[in-house]
């Protein structure tokens, strides 16, 4: 698709004009368009909010959606009878088998046939009305699992429910369709909002969502237990607040600092790890907390401070998660590099300490209930969902960045670094003036993300990449590459 047909598309969406794309298969420049244009929605509808759920219900629906089709041409191709109780039952195994997960075994078929998938956006007075059309029929054996799973889903009060009761999630059929009904309760919408319907040569699912839709608030035990971990958290220390404050004063006396800073050994011990870490890394080894304050600034001193009692203060009270803090150390490197890289300094200290502490809810969160994140974390890799915060809030009522953000402001955070740690996932959500610096601790946390295999490339956001005017795979894939060796040569011993 080109330039100029994208532009008319996002035009008829800002005029709340009727889009309909019709696709046989689902290419990732493809999944990159119809996010772009479910966001654009949302932003003139303003529902932002709701992106995370609705982008991953909407992606549900298109998958279902194709692979009903495929499942169809892979019948044909085997020379099965998918009206055929024997032949379905053999034929389902093996698509299960060789298909699923693999659509290109069969790509050309699926090109080449007359099945596709139509996504229609169609504004109303006051709703909007999105929907999924494949060109097949269900069959009755369909049908009546489908049914059931929606069963299911009216039934389950909560995700634990859900998780210990679906056990067939063959061709997406189980868990996929459960989860968007808790999708649509979580939404603060009637379960009748979704459906699904079928006639004798064509299956359509329809989500509605009313323009006049408030957030609601989910309330579950684990929630609950969470935020009185919070609020029994204590404050930070009164000479660390005098340093932090003095850290950001233009009258401080970086002698007085150093010495009040010697003072406290664990303090001492942070400032000069973090100053000779990747972030700040020179030739010779700082040894000296004045030549530190020198090196680093003290604007990056104030970071370490935050930085360092926070890990304190939550290691005492928590589980310690090593992995979660050499995440954060990585994520803070890439965020500083990337405004480095594009020339955008002026927020570089900001981008970093929000790199630092941008994963504080993830240590809570883990530490308080590790089995529901387990199971989160499976099905978010299994069903490719483009983050783990919009399961969180499904399963728990809060996510990891929300858990975080509350905890920034307990602690009196600056309020840039409150809304960076709340919206690390979702960049377009903050406030235009501090959009810089969250689009680079969230592209640094994506990247970071790629290493560990838990997202790809076109999961990212094209506002984002657009900003740094990033405009290919191979231009991200470069600049990942650059920063990755960087750091790494980094953290070798000097």
């Amino acid at each position: 698709m080109t330039t100029q047909h994208k532009k008319i598309i996002f035009d008829k969406i800002v005029n709340r004009e009727p889009v309909r794309i019709t696709f046989k298969y689902a290419s990732d420049d493809l999944l990159i368009l119809i996010n772009a244009i479910l966001v654009r929605m949302l932003i003139c509808n303003d529902q932002l909010y709701l992106m995370n759920s609705l982008l991953t219900m909407v992606r549900e629906l298109v998958v279902n959606a194709l692979k009903a089709n495929a499942k169809r041409i892979y019948f044909k191709k085997k020379n099965l009878d998918i009206n055929n109780s024997s032949d379905y039952s053999t034929g389902r195994a093996s698509f299960k088998e060789e298909i699923i997960g693999d659509f290109d075994f069969i790509r050309s078929d699926i090109v080449q046939s007359d099945y596709s998938v139509n996504l229609n956006i169609i504004p109303q007075d006051d709703r909007t009305v999105i929907s999924v059309r494949n060109n097949a029929a269900m069959l009755p054996v369909e049908q009546e699992r489908i049914n059931k799973r929606l069963a299911l889903a009216l039934a389950c009060e909560s995700f634990g429910d859900i998780y210990d009761q679906v056990e067939d999630d063959t061709e997406g059929a189980g868990l996929g369709l459960v989860l968007i009904i808790m999708f649509i309760k979580s939404m603060g919408l009637n379960t009748s909002a979704f459906s699904i319907t079928s006639d004798e040569d064509s299956t359509v699912s329809s989500i509605t969502i009313p323009l006049m839709l408030k957030p609601v608030e989910i309330t579950t035990p684990v929630k609950k237990h969470i935020l009185r971990a919070i609020d029994g958290l204590p404050t930070f220390p009164e000479n660390v607040m005098q340093l932090i404050n003095m850290c950001a004063s233009e009258d401080a006396s970086i002698d007085d600092i150093a010495s009040r800073i010697k003072r406290d050994v664990a303090l001492s011990t942070d400032v000069l790890r973090l100053s000779n870490s990747a972030g700040f890394a020179t030739v010779n080894k700082v040894d000296d907390i004045g030549i530190a304050i020198l090196k680093i600034g003290l604007k990056n001193v104030r970071a370490i401070l935050i930085a360092s009692t926070a890990r304190r203060i939550l290691e005492s009270r928590f589980r310690m998660f090593e992995e979660i803090w050499e995440h954060c150390n990585r994520t803070a490197y890439y965020s500083r590099m990337i405004l480095v890289k594009n020339k955008k300094i002026r927020d570089c200290e900001n981008a970093y300490m929000a790199g630092l502490l941008h994963d504080l809810g993830q240590i809570i969160l883990m530490a308080i209930d590790m089995k529901t994140i387990q199971k989160i974390s499976y099905i978010t890799r299994e069903r490719s969902i483009i983050n783990s915060t919009v399961m969180e809030e499904l399963a728990i009522g809060i996510s990891h960045a929300e858990i975080g953000a509350l905890v920034a402001e307990k602690w009196k955070f600056p309020q840039i670094l409150v809304e960076i740690i709340r919206y690390h996932h979702a960049p377009l959500r903050v406030s235009r003036s501090y959009s810089e610096t969250a689009y680079a601790v969230y592209l640094a946390n994506m990247l970071c993300g790629i290493e560990k295999k838990k997202y790809i490339y076109n999961y990212l956001e094209d506002q984002v990449l657009e900003f740094f005017g990033i405009n290919s795979g191979e231009e991200l894939a470069q600049l990942h590459n650059t920063l990755r060796s960087e750091y790494e040569n980094l953290q070798k011993p000097r």
